[in-house]
């Protein structure tokens, strides 16, 4: 059981439920991350279940997070990790690039960046769209338009498809109209043929006689379909997904394996804010979940179901409910709230939200009332703009009176938040604001995760064009794009352009590629073309087991060249690669084993004066460096054998097009000779066969890439990227592999750093950390970037809640263990990290939603705001309003206060009295009445 943790009987009713289907029904407080904890543990402990058959998914990555550090910290068991954590999209992401199911190069890119594509075809400046609200969603129509009519070509149930809004009764007017002109039916199929063939039905429907009314409403479809259609080209064209893309393909495939025998299912499921999710996510969920004996439990919570604008609907839990196959629980004590905050949450949940009283919590502290009286109050002001200062005014006092507590004013709309925000700032008040545009959303914070990105992966399209319109080589994001795009349509890396300091040197002319580089040397060279078997994957620490190579000329074997020793090793050799027997140590047995000295010292004397060349060299070459140091350091390959080829970054270069890179895998999709064993010598023979093919196809491309490189217009280009990143690119690639290195730049900040302590010893930042502030500091000094407010609560988050120097003190490690999760980040998930040292916060709702905080202020309660006055007809929309006052309610711990103004001015400057929103019709009673939010 967790530490400091005795479940009451409901809780420990959930904690033991197993096999079949569950649903919890749970109020905020409840301790649901405790429990789900604690699950995983007897799952795995009494049931048995594998810790990689359970999936745990939630719905936003500060609940990932939450629940990682709980299992983290009280499951001592290593493998524990092996149990997937995190939102679906985090999960199909993982689904489709571990499966192939997408190319190995496919990015993905956000709504901005959509926005940023779509704006090329409409003729748009990008940043004017951006900063509109309305064109913003004029265009995310396109998006969704996008992605309906995939579900509708791939015959998606109805029931599945979201943002459906996106067709109007226009559309389908002018779509029966074309059909009738067909002479056909208006049906699913039509539709497709109408999407997939624009062009053809506007001369179609420019030929026909339709009346003018007609005519136009069928334009505009078209031209909604043209516009999709681009935007999906594009996308297929550049190895882009959006998130929406995500979902689909993931169901796509899953839902294609109908006998479930090509992907992995799950034996044990959980299911965290069901509500929150829409139809198509929770279909993934099932085609996820295992035929066979199985654990599914879904949690939710009817009275928190704020985000149908993304598609979640609250018919989503009644369903649940309603099925008779799944098992209903209820936690039913709130270990969280005093009684006299429980008491205003669930009378509200009753009277406002009608939930059965019966299903909700008891309190389970024993403080029943206030202590000092003023927990619970009605704050006024005469204006909003008095409101603004009252509020903060009133912020300020509780602070002075609770230094130690958190207070966060929750407001409606973005535009109170910057209101509150800017009056915060004005009287010198530290907080964090979490509303509007995120910071993870700025073009300044992409682009240094951009630097970043391809430090990762070279092969990543969208980052590559944010740094080329970042450091200042293009003015827009369409050049930029359609700049790194010429250049991966040549086989050309943009790193190859800034790898060479030689190349700089020598003036753009000089350019050589990496095709050009290994042409020229399958041509004039002897390679060797090497392979490792190892006790691991850790570059640094792990020993090398066996080392096979074979000598190349021309594409030759050189005759009797062929090498292969084996090593011995103290280190535990995995019984297991994958699913399968490790097969090196049934080979062991039948070679002599030498020491690591000799083996080594053999291998170095044997590549003398060559080139070498693996695949996936990268791990090969490195692995070997460290062997070296360590047991043979009289041998230095950085000074020998520092220029290697790798023939996986070949094959991405020329192949761009694959799904997946593996040996085994380019042996069969290219139809080369070899096998792939694990064991090196076969590696090895397999490799070469792909050597043979690369060369063929470099051979065909070096031409073109000359001819692109020597236009004046591109070198131009080229010579503003090296002389704005060649530097820092080239300075950053060679710390990748540096453990315990610290910049001398941070030498100052870092006193302890000169007396030769360690970054363990010290308060030094993490690789990353470091690199993304010499970026940082280097965009800055250049003037290519404003300064970035927020930057410090990013880089203080990522060395205090994500990265463990310790266990992963280099860049590289850094990067490979946590690039996708960086990618993800959302302003939100900083909140309760202990990388935020302010105690106030200003949040919107739904940003504020799944925090906690002791004191609240729900700011500009009124009505027409609470509830939205274009909600009042609608009671669908209403009861989600009602819903988000809930939401709001229940963020605090201690102290809870309601804010309002009693009067406003229109447009005209004339005053009309503002009334108290009627959410507090039945809540009002608890609360101290007529004081004003200065306290006086």
């Amino acid at each position: 059981m967790l530490s400091n943790f005795t479940p009451d009987a409901c809780q420990r009713e959930v904690i033991e439920a197993q096999g079949g289907f569950h649903l919890v029904l749970a109020s905020p407080g409840c301790g649901k991350t405790q429990i789900l904890t604690e699950r995983i543990r007897r799952a795995h402990d009494v049931e048995g279940v594998a810790y990689a058959d359970m999936l745990c998914l939630t719905f936003t990555n500060r609940a990932a997070r939450g629940m990682l550090e709980r299992i983290n910290a009280n499951i001592a068991d290593s493998s524990v990790g092996d149990v997937f954590v995190g939102n679906v999209h985090r999960f199909c992401s993982k689904f489709l690039f571990g499966n192939g199911l997408i190319a190995a190069e496919s990015s993905v890119i956000d709504e901005d960046d959509a926005i940023s594509i779509l704006a090329r075809y409409m003729g748009e400046d990008e940043y004017s769209v951006l900063g509109d609200f309305k064109r913003r969603r004029e265009y995310s129509v396109i998006f969704h338009l996008e992605s309906m009519m995939h579900q509708i070509a791939m015959g998606h149930p109805k029931a599945l498809r979201t943002n459906t809004d996106c067709i109007n009764a226009d559309d389908v007017k002018a779509m029966q109209r074309i059909c009738s002109v067909r002479g056909c039916a208006f049906d699913a199929a039509a539709m497709v043929d109408i999407y997939n063939n624009v062009e053809t039905y506007r001369d179609l429907t420019t030929a026909d006689t339709a009346d003018y009314g007609d005519y136009q409403i069928i334009q505009r479809l078209l031209r909604k379909m043209q516009l999709a259609q681009q935007y999906h080209q594009y996308k297929k064209q550049n190895n882009l997904l959006d998130f929406h893309d995500l979902l689909l393909f993931t169901y796509d495939a899953l839902n294609a394996d109908a006998a479930q025998t090509e992907y992995k299912r799950y034996t044990w499921v959980q299911v965290d804010e069901v509500q929150d999710l829409n139809q198509l996510q929770l279909a993934i969920i099932k085609l996820l979940t295992a035929r066979a004996y199985r654990t599914v439990m879904f949690l939710g919570d009817e009275q928190q179901a704020i985000f149908s604008f993304m598609g979640a609907k609250l018919d989503t839990l009644t369903a649940l409910k309603q099925q008779s196959a799944c098992q209903l629980h209820h936690l039913s004590v709130n270990h969280r709230s005093p009684k006299y905050l429980l008491d205003i949450f669930n009378t509200f949940a009753a009277e406002e939200l009608h939930i059965d009283p019966a299903l909700l919590p008891d309190a389970g502290l024993q403080l029943q009332a206030p202590l000092l009286g003023n927990e619970l109050a009605l704050l006024y002001s005469e204006t909003y703009e008095q409101e603004v200062r009252d509020c903060v005014q009133f912020v300020d006092r509780l602070r002075t009176m609770f230094p130690e507590s958190t207070t966060a004013l929750i407001v409606n709309a973005n535009r109170d938040a910057e209101d509150i925000s800017g009056e915060l700032t004005r009287r010198g008040i530290g907080h964090f604001k979490v509303s509007g545009s995120d910071l993870f959303s700025s073009p300044e914070l992409k682009l240094l995760f951009a630097h970043l990105a391809v430090l990762n992966n070279e092969f990543n399209f969208l980052a590559w064009a944010r740094l080329v319109k970042g450091v200042g080589v293009y003015e827009t994001n369409a050049s930029a794009r359609n700049f790194v795009r010429a250049l991966f349509d040549r086989a050309i890396l943009p790193s190859d352009l800034l790898r060479s300091a030689a190349d700089e040197a020598e003036g753009q002319n000089a350019t050589t590629t990496y095709l050009q580089r290994f042409v020229r040397s399958y041509e004039e060279q002897t390679i060797v073309v090497f392979d490792t078997e190892t006790t691991g994957l850790n570059v640094f620490e792990d020993d090398i087991l066996q080392i096979a190579a074979v000598k190349m000329r021309n594409g030759e074997v050189v005759p009797g060249s062929e090498f292969c020793v084996y090593v011995e090793t103290d280190r535990e050799i995995p019984a297991m690669l994958g699913d399968i027997v490790n097969p090196i140590i049934e080979e062991r047995k039948h070679h002599t084993l030498l020491s690591h000295h000799a083996a080594l010292r053999m291998f170095m004397e044997y590549a003398d004066g060559c080139r070498l060349l693996g695949h996936n060299a990268d791990y090969d070459w490195h692995i070997l460096d460290h062997n070296l140091r360590r047991y043979a350091p009289e041998y230095d390959l950085h000074e020998s054998h520092a220029d290697y080829l790798d023939s996986l970054r070949l094959v991405r270069l020329l192949h761009p097009e694959l799904r997946e890179h593996k040996l085994k895998s380019l042996l069969t999709v290219l139809g080369l000779e070899g096998t792939n064993s694990h064991l090196a010598d076969d590696d090895v023979n397999a490799t070469r066969s792909v050597v043979v093919h690369c060369y063929k196809q470099a051979k065909e491309r070096v031409e073109g890439q000359r001819t692109f490189l020597s236009d004046a217009r591109v070198r131009q280009r080229v010579d503003i990227l090296r002389r704005n990143y060649g530097e820092i690119y080239r300075a950053a690639i060679a710390r990748m592999y540096v453990r315990d290195e610290v910049s001398s730049c941070f030498v100052g900040a870092f006193p302890a750093l000169a007396s030769g302590k360690s970054r363990a010893e010290t308060s030094a930042p993490p690789a990353l950390v470091a690199e993304l502030q010499r970026f940082y500091d280097a965009l800055l000094a250049d003037n290519m970037i404003q300064p970035i407010s927020g930057l410090r609560y990013v880089t203080a988050y990522l060395s205090k809640d994500m990265i463990d120097s310790t266990a992963e003190p280099s860049l590289y490690e850094q990067l490979s263990n946590h690039a996708m999760e960086i990618s993800t980040l959302k302003e939100a998930d900083l909140c309760g990290s202990s990388s935020i040292d302010e105690r106030i916060f200003v949040t919107t709702i739904h940003k504020a939603k799944g925090l906690e905080f002791d004191n609240v202020i729900i700011f500009d309660a009124v009505d027409g705001r609470m509830p939205n006055f274009y909600s009042r007809n609608n009671p669908r929309l209403l009861a989600e309003d009602a819903r988000k006052f809930y939401v709001a309610l229940s963020r605090a711990r201690s102290r809870l206060y309601i804010s309002q103004c009693i009067r406003r001015y229109d447009y005209r400057n004339m005053p009309h009295d503002v009334f108290t929103t009627p959410f507090m019709r039945h809540i009002a009673k608890y609360f101290q009445s007529n004081i004003s939010s200065t306290g006086q």
